[in-house]
């Protein structure tokens, strides 16, 4: 452990400072956040003890408590703050935590496999080692796979109005919530109880166009002696940003590197020879015509262009075709929300809650995934030249209808709710919690996509004829070569297209019961908390595909698929130790068992041990030690066999056959493979082990200063194999860079099959199949320092100012893939991780009369550029010969709050004031042109807002 750096971070919160302190109780996660205490007795003792402890249930504990700031280092941020520093939805928020480190696929990223989901890396780890929590019970899994592998959870709808606070605990917690919990867990606690009624419409719109939103939501409440109910609904309307609505992604003019700025294929002829591909000039192949008939599409865009080291070199291209893909969805959603509880006596409630969204999304991959080739992307043999020709079609929005013509559409519902009762036995201190609860993800997707036997047709109709024969596989053809080079019609596109459909479907439900005593018995220091857990309950997932779609009857698409439940029940204890007057111990331990449908079962038991020691009432020192576990994802046991096609770089065919051209020219840079993805029932669940320790000084309850080391050691853990990765390896392998009787060796060469040497390079050691699959093989290792500070400054008739600042930096960060491997430094290879060493972030918020204003600065540390990604430092030629990192990215939100009257409210809130773009990146060859995993492209959002109360409740 780097003390110097815990020092520092430390120190450096002495200039930062802050607000909460540390012995002041905040809103409980687990019941109503007004009904703070325990069920009364009456004995006076226990009246007094009521009055001066105020009990509560935090985030990482079972048992009610009077500290806040405990063993466990909880982040919490409010609704409140979140709207001051400018974040729109709850996954802004949290991606914008100093914690949230890693690179992740979202909306940004329209190819992906899940461009309607939103989620997050804690601390540089799987999006599926966080566990997600709604009031402390676990979120379904969202029911498409996370980069096509792995289950994972969903934030794009969980509408902010409902909501209180969230709290983040780093580290393992499955002692107290079960499986997932490796990373942390991330609790979302929703509002209880309000007076009156809420009425709040929102609008705004990004400085550079496109993803137009607004927002209108609504809530109230009624209480009386015995019943207290809050409802509230919110409405969502978000525009789509389009590739051509940003500068930087508009054009490939407007890349960073020279060598990208060649126009975007709309059609292309080549033919294969000794030397590479030549292409074929248009307006050798149309004479008279050329590029011209298809001058109109991408907007009037298509041009004859040119591209060097291609034997001819022209082609019919356009510039700013890329630019017709989404960065943001088309979004429009509504959202419905209902709380209560009912005092069944003195010493029992009943309660319930039920949280219900339907969200509506529209994007589009774009012209680069929407595209034709003779069988299915293979060469032909052309029977007017005797050569092997290649043709490539790319669909342009006047082709087929309209820029989201065949875009996908998902319809994606939501639920999670429970209902219990709780209370206390009679007049002892032994209370308890039973309850219900389910969360449910259903997402019916649509999109209109070419069917296989349709297209072929229709293109053999067109220009390329009827086959004429085979000539070692590859299908002989006389083609019309000026046919080839003509737009058609959204009509004949209909025509040769049909709509892909699927339904997915997720779930988690049980039953709990729950104990707890916090006077179990007294020691000399204090009482003995207890708590207690029994819970049963199953996990269901169910992602099929369109039969048409497994069956090949769509080009070039396949899919992924699995169905699978799985039964599990647990029970978990926690004892709160008062060991000295300033020294007490929380021991918590749990058992889970999970038997899979089917398959095989898996048991694992995990403990936490929390010490707090306080030599002074402002000062905390903390620590902790613990387990965790991840039971096998319903994906890696259920899933597949599944198909799918994708692209990716030949490294070993570029290497071998044009070693001396730079990738992005060679001629397998972008290369179609056909690969298998299949689950596993024999994986086992993944482990891990964490500890830290850290303090908190809170001198006034105006000033709080924290500072925590963690570290997290993850084994057994799954290893879904990246093909970039995979293919990499292959190539070192059969290079002889690595040793072939190596691990990753064996493995690689097992999982990627090629066709045969031939003296032509173009049909020599072709991949026909890389098969993918999980298996418990690979190690991770993770630790950092996460600090912050709150401090609040009363300026008299100034008002007051608050400063608030928080720091993460990741001191290191290593993954060994299989036994026997190196250990790979995360921070350091650029191959293997792009994930952020240091996020940070600081505000300041003056209130004064009825003004409030906050600005808000968020840092996030430089990362390796796309040269050093792909080769390393130092690695490559050309334009890879410039490895290096891109700058650290800053950005600035800020908000200004007026009170009208006490009843009346307007806001502006400004997300990314300077219009700052990712970091430029020179080396970046492909568009987008910067690092989708790691930053939007979306600039400056300005929204004005108008709240409204009425009505003083009732009761």
């Amino acid at each position: 452990m780097n003390r110097t750096l815990l020092a520092t971070a430390i120190c450096a919160g002495l200039f930062a400072a802050g607000s909460a302190y540390a012995q002041t109780p905040a809103p409980q996660s687990t019941q109503d956040q007004t009904t703070t205490e325990q069920s009364s007795s009456p004995s006076a003792k226990k009246e007094e003890k009521k009055k001066t402890l105020q009990a509560i249930t935090v985030t990482g504990s079972l048992i009610p408590q009077a500290q806040i700031e405990t063993a466990n280092p909880v982040i919490t941020i409010t609704t409140n703050d979140m709207v001051k520093k400018g974040y729109t939805t709850i996954y802004d928020a949290l991606r914008a935590q100093p914690l949230s480190t890693g690179a992740v696929q979202d909306s940004t990223f329209s190819a992906g496999f899940t461009p309607n989901a939103q989620t997050i890396s804690l601390l540089g780890l799987s999006p599926d080692f966080t566990l997600f929590l709604i009031d402390g019970r676990p979120m379904a899994d969202f029911p498409l796979l996370y980069n096509g592998s792995a289950n994972f959870t969903d934030l794009a709808n969980i509408p902010m109005s409902m909501v209180d606070h969230i709290d983040i605990l780093p580290g393992n917690q499955s002692s107290i919530y079960g499986s997932s919990a490796i990373a942390g867990v991330v609790n979302i606690v929703l509002k209880k109880r309000m007076e009156g009624y809420d009425l709040s419409y929102r609008a705004g719109g990004y400085s550079q166009g496109g993803g137009q939103n607004q927002r209108l939501s609504f809530s109230g409440g009624y209480n009386t002696d015995k019943l207290h109910l809050m409802y509230a609904v919110q409405a969502d309307d978000q525009h789509p940003i389009f590739g051509f609505n940003r500068d930087l992604t508009a054009s490939t003019q407007s890349a960073p590197n020279p060598t990208s700025r060649n126009p975007f294929t709309v059609a292309v002829h080549w033919q294969a020879t000794s030397h590479g591909n030549s292409y074929q000039n248009p307006n050798v192949d149309a004479p008279g015509v050329g590029c011209s008939a298809m001058s109109g599409l991408f907007n009037g865009s298509t041009i004859l262009a040119y591209r060097p080291n291609r034997g001819d070199g022209h082609y019919c291209g356009s510039y700013i075709a890329p630019g017709y893909a989404t960065l943001l969805n088309q979004k429009r959603d509504i959202n419905g929300y209902a709380h209560f509880s009912y005092d069944l006596s003195n010493n029992a409630q009943l309660y319930g809650q039920f949280l219900y969204a339907v969200q509506k999304q529209r994007f589009y991959a774009g012209p680069s995934y929407n595209w034709w080739a003779p069988d299915g992307g293979n060469y032909i043999v052309n029977n007017n030249t005797g050569t092997f020709d290649f043709y490539e079609r790319i669909f342009s929005p006047e082709e087929i209808g309209g820029i989201l013509a065949n875009s996908h559409y998902d319809l994606d519902t939501m639920y999670t709710g429970n209902f219990g009762v709780r209370g206390n036995f009679g007049d002892t201190d032994w209370n308890y919690d039973a309850y219900i609860a389910r969360s449910d993800n259903k997402v019916y997707d649509k999109w209109l996509h070419p069917l296989t036997d349709k297209v072929n047709a229709f293109f053999e109709n067109k220009f390329l004829g009827p086959e004429l024969g085979t000539y070692y596989g590859y299908g002989i053809y006389a083609p019309n070569n000026a046919a080839f080079f003509q737009p058609f019609t959204p009509a004949d596109y209909r025509g040769f297209s049909d709509l892909v459909r699927s339904t997915s479907h997720t779930y988690t439900q049980n039953a709990n019961l729950q104990i707890t005593n916090s006077d179990l018995f007294s020691l000399p220091a204090g009482s003995v908390g207890f708590a207690g857990v029994l819970q049963y309950g199953d996990q269901y997932w169910s992602n099929p595909i369109d039969p048409r779609l497994a069956a090949g009857d769509f080009w070039g698409y396949t899919g992924t698929s699995g169905l699978g439940k799985r039964n599990n029940y647990a029970v978990a204890t926690e004892f709160r130790v008062p060991i000295f007057k300033m020294f007490t111990a929380d021991l918590s331990a749990r058992y889970d068992h999970y038997s899979d449908d089917g398959a095989t079962s898996n048991s694992k038991p995990t403990y936490k041990l929390g010490l707090e020691f306080r030599p002074f009432d402002t000062l905390l020192l903390r620590a902790n030690y613990a387990t965790a576990f991840r039971a096998p994802d319903m994906a890696y046991v259920f899933q597949g066999p599944s198909g799918f096609y994708s692209s990716a770089t030949d490294y070993y065919k570029c290497d071998k056959y044009e070693p001396t051209t730079a990738l992005p020219d060679c001629t397998w840079y972008s290369y179609q493979y056909k690969g298998t993805q299949r689950g596993n029932p024999d994986v086992k669940p993944i482990t891990a082990k964490s500890w830290g320790y850290g303090v908190v000084w809170s001198p006034t309850n105006k000033l709080t200063l924290k500072a925590d080391y963690y570290n997290i050691k993850i084994s057994n853990e799954v290893s879904p194999l990246s093909v970039n990765t995979l293919l990499l390896d292959e190539a070192q392998c059969r290079l002889g860079q690595l040793s072939l009787s190596s691990p990753t060796c064996v493995d690689a060469l097992n999982r990627v099959t090629r066709t045969a040497v031939n003296t032509n390079p173009q049909f020599s050691e072709n991949i026909t199949n890389i098969t993918v699959g999980p298996i418990n093989v690979s190690s991770e290792r993770v630790d950092g320092i996460v600090a912050s500070g709150d401090w609040t400054v009363d300026a008299g008739r100034w008002g007051d100012f608050t400063f608030s600042a928080r720091y993460n930096v990741t001191l290191n960060h290593t993954y060994q893939q299989y036994p026997g491997d190196p250990n790979h430094d995360l921070l350091h290879e650029p191959q293997w991780s792009s994930e952020f060493k240091t996020v940070a972030n600081g505000s300041v918020t003056w209130d004064i009369g009825k003004w409030s204003t906050t600005l808000l600065a968020q840092r996030y540390g430089a990362t390796p550029n796309y040269a050093a990604q792909v080769y390393g430092w130092g690695g490559g030629t050309g334009a890879y010969a410039h490895a290096g990192t891109v700058p650290p990215w800053i950005t600035y939100n800020g908000s200004v709050t007026y009170h009208v009257t006490p009843d009346i409210t307007t806001k502006l809130i400004v997300n990314n004031i300077t219009d700052k773009m990712p970091p430029t990146d020179r080396t970046w060859v492909g568009w987008p042109y910067y690092n989708q995993f790691n930053y939007d492209p979306w600039g400056r959002t300005i929204w004005v807002e108008l709240d409204l109360h009425f009505g003083a409740g009732k009761g």
